[in-house]
């Protein structure tokens, strides 16, 4: 098995007219021996050969900044890297196109397909599922600066090589703090390559949607699309993953400079189009979202910068609306990349979208008629059409979020069973979140999404962090969107108790004064406490909003859930969804 991951980051300081980014190296063609502050030197892949590579012509080896070096048995080296797995570490690198983007790769070979060897149909995808879970968790520190982050999984890693990348690449004082680098430099969601070798591999084995190439048939190469999924704590994600099968008979993933010339020119060139879709759909999310965000932290007001920007999503949509790239077929290739994004609900609206793609449109018209701008014209008023088809749908669609606390998992998953059987589309975190986002960005986006939010009220969810932002945030935007519909649904009566108000807030309280003790006693050993200033923020916000959140829900018509009323009272719920 050849497995890549690519993280994109997108660099925010491209928006500003006098950016405090270091111009060395000059991306995308650094002069020779040109160095990465706290990275190392850029590698032309024509002088120096670091693994296979997939057409950068140059890029930095980043191995300083990825360290492996994992904790006891959970270690690389003893985990992967011995029998039977026998794993290598084909490359760490970073690269950039000098502009919004930047991206890091990291890429891991091992013997999964003898390890297969054997194994029934039905359980192949099972296999290769946990096998790959395995290298996603395996803990790695980031160097940032001169200094190393705390362990992370590897599918983590991401919101700390942000931090070193713009370390590295910042002019001027700047210091550890993440909060530092917030509105300047973000990570995008990963994705996952990869490629093994078998003639026996199907679409049924892997429990995955097989693409249509005939472009790679005579190779015997076959491509397939699914989502990963993988558990950090109770959460768990979803990593968008494409799969590449290749026939056993051929050399198709060389691992040393000889081994270059049995590498399929299909197969590189497809490895190339595919990683480079995924960067450019992430870059024209983020820069749809960013043009029509409120946000006034991201929010572009400058004639000029918008008209860079504008012209930069050119060359994007230009690259994504092309009939072929390097020499291939590539319109199926970018409708499963759109489809793998299905489980992305991101944060801006239809309406939004379809707003920013007007405005967008307004701006090509103003540009000189040529083919390359008719192009793209076309495309947008394409997405533009299906966005407006979509919107149609979408009314007729009922969508509901479930907040809930964890503790409260199992009657969370019933009220989900449920809905889905009334023929509601259900986003819950234990099932929808695309790897790589934040909790605090799911939950807003999701509310945005959702026709309704039912939320499970009990005694552990009304002393929750996540589940107060979550309400907070639900009775914020019902008011400014009086169609969305919050419907509390409760599953003992702790809160309607005249002092549950005391004891909700003495219980934050003692939360809050353990987490102000172990932040002491970090700074005392001269460590960061960063990681507990997010639940710390949270819990004050829920303490200080409590009173009204309670309020709230006395207010309004709670339906109560408690053991077989869920089935007894199941038709008011759904009632007040669809109404």
């Amino acid at each position: 098995m050849f497995l890549t991951l690519q993280i994109p980051l997108f660099d925010y300081r491209f928006f500003e007219s006098a950016p405090q980014r270091a111009e060395r190296p000059k991306w995308p063609e650094p002069g020779p021996k040109e160095r990465i502050r706290y990275f190392g030197e850029v590698v032309d892949r024509n002088t120096r050969y670091v693994g296979p590579w997939d057409d950068e012509k140059k890029y930095c080896n980043a191995a300083g900044v990825i360290n492996f070096c994992g904790t006891e048995a959970h270690q690389f080296y003893k985990a992967f890297y011995a029998q039977p797995n026998s794993a290598r570490i084909l490359f760490r690198r970073f690269q950039s196109d000098g502009r919004c983007l930047s991206k890091f790769e990291i890429g891991i070979n091992d013997r999964l397909e003898t390890l297969l060897s054997g194994t029934a149909d039905d359980d192949i995808a099972n296999h290769i599922t946990a096998h790959i879970s395995k290298y996603l968790l395996c803990p790695v520190k980031i160097k940032i600066g001169n200094r190393l982050s705390d362990f992370v999984p590897l599918i983590e890693a991401g919101n700390n090589l942000k931090n070193a990348y713009y370390w590295s690449t910042t002019v001027g004082k700047k210091s550890f703090d993440p909060k530092d680098v917030q509105h300047r430099v973000e990570h995008c969601e990963p994705l996952l390559l990869v490629q093994l070798h078998s003639d026996t591999i199907g679409s049924a084995a892997l429990k995955a949607q097989q693409v249509d190439m005939p472009f790679a048939e005579h190779e015997g190469i076959k491509l397939f699309c699914r989502h990963i999924p993988y558990n950090i704590g109770r959460l768990r994600y979803q990593l968008k993953t494409w799969i590449i099968v290749t026939p056993e008979k051929k050399e198709t993933a060389p691992v040393y400079a000889p081994d270059f010339h049995s590498y399929s020119q299909v197969l590189r060139y497809l490895r190339i189009n595919l990683l480079r879709i995924h960067v450019e759909t992430c870059m024209e999310k983020r820069l749809m979202e960013t043009f029509g965000t409120t946000n006034e932290a991201y929010q572009v007001k400058d004639a000029q910068v918008r008209d860079r920007l504008y012209f930069y999503l050119h060359k994007i949509l230009l690259n994504l609306s092309n009939i072929q790239r390097n020499s291939q077929p590539q319109d199926k290739l970018v409708e499963a990349a759109f489809r793998l994004d299905e489980y992305y609900y991101g944060s801006m609206r239809i309406e939004d979208r379809i707003k920013m793609l007007g405005d967008y449109r307004d701006w090509l018209g103003r540009l000189p008629v040529s083919p390359k701008n008719e192009q793209v014209k076309e495309y947008v008023q394409q997405s533009q059409a299906a966005l407006q088809e979509q919107q149609k749908a979408n009314r007729q669609q009922h969508i509901a979020f479930i907040s809930y606390n964890h503790a409260d998992e199992k009657k969370a998953n019933l009220m989900k069973a449920k809905l889905e059987d009334a023929g509601v589309t259900v986003i819950l975190d234990s099932a929808s979140m695309q790897a790589g986002t934040a909790i605090d960005d799911f939950i807003t986006g999701s509310i945005k999404r959702a026709t309704a939010i039912v939320s499970i009220v009990s005694k552990n969810s009304l002393t929750s962090g996540w589940v107060g932002v979550e309400t907070i945030n639900a009775i914020f935007i019902k008011k400014y969107f009086p169609e969305k519909k919050f419907i509390p649904c409760n599953i003992d009566n702790a809160f309607m108790e005249d002092d549950f108000d005391v004891f909700a807030k003495n219980k934050i309280g003692r939360r809050i004064a353990a987490l102000k003790k172990k932040a002491v006693a970090r700074a005392g050993s001269g460590d960061r406490f960063n990681d507990f200033d997010d639940e710390w923020n949270r819990l004050e916000s829920l303490r200080a909003a409590l009173s009204n959140i309670l309020q709230h829900l006395k207010n309004e018509l709670c339906i109560d859930i408690r053991g077989r009323n869920l089935d007894k009272n199941f038709h008011k719920i759904l009632e007040a969804i669809r109404t």
